[in-house]
């Protein structure tokens, strides 16, 4: 036996009778042992430990009271007793098994050996009712040097060697439980399972995953298991996606009973196979992990759908996006093109309706700040109590109910555009605010004294006279000159009458298609009727109409009859001839404005293409279909 530097060799001595100790000091003292005892030393202690014995700290007790409080004073200063020698009768006080019954409750890894001199109890009486019988050791005295020599070295060496295990113990059992919250931190499914297809160890995500403790599982049999595996999950429709992948329904039934569009939703998981092996690189079973990669599909979906959107929108709101062919549309797609780029205030002049919010798109949109935000704000629809909250933002405790600091539109469309629709009702102590927005690009919140930049551009829409509103003090004059520097007016539909034609069919096409229905043209009575009207309401009123109809048509062929009733008396006013007259279909539509882009343009092939929101060639191809010329 080998004896480490940290091996514990206290022993505890327990009798009443003095020359008992004395005993135990010259039989354990490592100069006692003599040629008698060479061959007995030999046998507990390895050779290269043979020239001598471990030296012993003894420790003496006279009373089972007394050993007691030795045991729990050495074992509070962390210096365990490995063995006691306790003798049985100690008059007065408790006795040895009373004192063995004490010392087992302050420490119950003390090897304890019984001494007595009498024989009136054999070992079983003495014994019954005694916890942890592998330590408890029973000598009848006298015993000679040998015995307690023998005693001494196997026990003391049994008790290092069990407090040795049981640290490691302690230590694997830290590991493992570091090694499972690493585990179950991870967020995916993980298990092992032996060769034989046993469980051997499933994390939490695992658990979870099968609604069954690990517990559970292992009671399982591995065909069971793999057959409830079987149910839950299998392999992707998508072939690429085979071996790596597996679907899990999460109600596997519901999927069965519910109708397409109520099925439940699925996860996707991606699955790994890792073999483990022992020490002699021998498989010794596999590892299986689970990722649920549904979030990351999902995300990667948005991120497509996001990136759809954005062309979608960029598409919309490009030059080749709005329709309209007329002089007046043309020269509004120029001033656009000169000025999208840079960051001049713009102002938006034109009646309700006539599409100042999707100029203001296509400004923003063809500018180097499209992939900012674009932040619309009416400043009429919003009461004067709030506009500048909403504007500015405020900071917590500004005024009652601020409970929060919120941000403002300014703030919020930083690195963006801003449109200020309805800028003609704006009260006039904001518009000193917005002055100095303009002129400084910095803002302060409601409640706030800080000043924070922002990167910004601002473009103004109205459709009232500011001039009117400078001249009668309603609105600053200085404002009205900043906001003014790039002035844009959109005219009225009823004076580009031509851009009816373009409008009609873009929004038929469009409707159409939302509602579900085949409609491939419009009657001759219904566009003498749309051309006939003087719209107020502008191109919104128009989408309205078109919308309306839609939605009443029953045939293929949109008839005037189902427009709103604010066209009635146009209907009326139409002539028998009108009403019966033949169906001019969409292709007839797109014919005729080809021929009125190219009158427009005066045959220029660029120019009528970009008023038609199309390129080139594909206004070549579409000549080609019409039999129209290019030329003059």
């Amino acid at each position: 036996m080998t004896h480490g530097n940290h091996d514990n060799n206290r022993i505890l001595i327990v009798d009443d009778q003095p020359e008992i100790h004395d005993d135990f000091v010259e039989m354990l003292k490592p100069s006692s042992v003599g040629a008698e005892t060479d061959a007995l030393v030999g046998a507990f202690i390895v050779e290269e430990d043979q020239p001598f014995l471990p030296a012993f700290e003894l420790l003496h007790a006279t009373s089972g009271e007394e050993a007691c409080e030795i045991v729990r004073a050495e074992k509070e200063a962390n210096r365990p007793i490995a063995l006691a020698y306790i003798d049985i009768r100690m008059p007065p006080g408790i006795d040895g098994i009373e004192t063995t019954r004490q010392i087992r409750k302050i420490d119950r890894d003390i090897e304890i050996v019984i001494m007595t001199a009498y024989t009136d109890k054999s070992l079983p009486e003495i014994i019954h009712g005694m916890e942890l019988l592998h330590k408890l050791l029973y000598i009848r005295k006298p015993f000679t040097t040998e015995e307690i020599l023998q005693i001494a070295l196997s026990l003391v060496g049994k008790w290092n060697v069990e407090q040795e295990l049981a640290e490691k113990q302690r230590q694997l059992t830290i590991e493992h439980q570091r090694l499972e919250a690493v585990l179950n931190a991870t967020g995916d499914a993980m298990a092992m399972y032996d060769i034989n297809g046993r469980l051997v160890f499933a994390n939490q995500g695992y658990e979870k995953l099968f609604g069954l403790a690990e517990s559970e599982m292992k009671k399982i049999p591995p065909h069971d298991l793999m057959a409830r595996f079987k149910e839950r999950f299998h392999d992707p429709s998508l072939p690429d996606l085979g071996g790596r992948f597996l679907l899990e329904d999460i109600d596997n039934a519901a999927v069965k009973t519910t109708p397409a569009d109520q099925l439940p939703k699925q996860r996707l998981f991606y699955q790994s196979t890792t073999p483990v092996r022992d020490g002699r690189k021998m498989v010794i079973g596999n590892l299986y992990v689970y990722r649920d990669v549904s979030k990351e599909v999902e995300v990667e979906r948005m991120k497509a759908e996001v990136l759809r959107l954005r062309t979608e929108l960029e598409t919309t709101y490009s030059f080749a996006g709005m329709v309209g062919a007329s002089p007046q549309m043309q020269q509004v797609y120029a001033l656009i093109k000169q000025a999208a780029e840079s960051d001049i205030t713009v102002l938006i002049r034109g009646e309700s309706g006539t599409g100042k919010e999707l100029v203001a798109k296509s400004f923003h949109f063809n500018s180097s700040r499209k992939t900012g935000p674009f932040l619309a704000v009416n400043c009429a629809a919003i009461p004067e109590a709030l506009i500048e909250s909403e504007l500015f933002g405020y900071e917590r405790g500004a005024f009652t109910g601020a409970t929060r600091q919120k941000t403002g539109a300014f703030e919020r469309a930083n690195r963006g555009t801003i449109l200020l629709d309805e800028i003609g009702d704006m009260q006039p102590a904001l518009q000193a605010k917005l002055l100095r927005v303009l002129q400084e690009r910095e803002i302060q919140r409601v409640g706030g004294t800080a000043t924070i930049p922002v990167d910004i551009r601002v473009i103004a829409a109205t459709n009232k006279d500011l001039e009117g509103a400078v001249r009668a003090g309603a609105f600053r004059e200085d404002l009205f000159y900043r906001l003014a520097a790039f002035p844009i007016v959109i005219p009225p539909l009823r004076e580009r009458r031509e851009d009816i034609f373009p409008l009609v069919k873009h929004f038929l096409e469009k409707h159409a298609e939302r509602s579900g229905k085949s409609i491939s043209g419009i009657s001759t009575a219904a566009l003498r009727l749309l051309l006939q009207y003087d719209w107020p309401g502008n191109i919104r009123e128009l989408e309205n109409a078109i919308e309306h109809a839609v939605v009443l048509e029953t045939t293929d062929v949109l008839q005037a009859g189902n427009f709103p009733p604010q066209l009635s008396p146009v209907v009326a006013s139409a002539s028998p001839s009108d009403v019966a007259s033949p169906v001019l279909s969409l292709a007839e539509v797109e014919r005729q404005a080809l021929i009125r882009a190219l009158e427009v343009s005066t045959h220029n092939i660029a120019e009528a293409a970009r008023a038609l929101g199309i390129d080139r060639a594909t206004l070549y191809r579409k000549l080609k279909k019409y039999d129209l010329s290019a030329k003059r």
